[in-house]
């Protein structure tokens, strides 16, 4: 396959997988709905940085710390399933409230820092990623790909994660979007929370299978 050719399917199969709803686009949605377009736009800056540490390990050849010590990824998937069910949780226990539509005071607002950490977090302890870019630079990439190719790869994957989820903040920041979203807000967050719970219970359930099986 030409460097061209590899180039566009690593970043197809990368672009397919980011705007996929998962933990990522549940967190941004919250963030931007609760917290404005700034809280969204931080949470999305967040996860773009997690998105460097992936691509990194994956980058540098890492990758085979993971495959070489599966129970490093057991520890990982179980953290990150822990993590998520908390989200979840916190979500599902959203209640309607009077005045619901209205936009959050300035005082109960998250720093820019508070936004990134949770997007940060979300997506370096998201166990499915660290499968993928593991998966996306072993087997699609392979050890004869050129350095430069990786970084360019690198780069790009990193540029488009944070280009798509800062234009879902902005995107959901709109006025009148935002103002409709808010007047269901707990519903949001109840769909947010279910989305987190599932992916949390599923990755648990996957590593109770393996322990019984082993």
């Amino acid at each position: 396959m030409s460097a061209a050719s590899l180039f566009a399917a690593v970043l197809a199969a990368h672009l397919l997988a980011v705007i996929s709803p998962g933990p990522d686009f549940a967190v941004v949605t919250r963030q931007t709905l609760l917290h404005g377009r700034a809280a969204g736009v931080w949470t999305a800056v967040g996860i773009a940085a997690g998105i460097v540490f992936h691509v990194s390990y994956a980058l540098f050849g890492l990758g085979w710390l993971i495959e070489g010590f599966p129970s490093l990824l057991l520890l990982l998937r179980g953290i990150g399933a822990i993590f998520l069910f908390y989200l979840g949780i916190g979500a599902l226990r959203s209640r309607p409230a009077a005045g619901e539509a209205q936009v959050p005071e300035a005082a109960a607002l998250p720093s820019a820092g508070q936004s990134f950490r949770i997007g940060l977090l979300c997506n370096l302890l998201n166990p499915k990623a660290v499968l993928f870019f593991v998966s996306l630079f072993a087997v699609m990439i392979g050890p004869d790909a050129s350095y430069w190719l990786r970084l360019a790869l690198a780069a790009c994957i990193v540029g488009s994660t944070a280009a798509w989820f800062c234009f879902l903040a902005m995107a959901l920041s709109a006025e009148r979007v935002r103002t409709r979203l808010l007047r269901h807000r707990h519903w949001v967050d109840r769909a947010t929370g279910a989305v987190l719970v599932g992916l949390a219970l599923g990755i648990l359930a996957g590593l109770a299978g393996a322990a019984i099986q082993g």
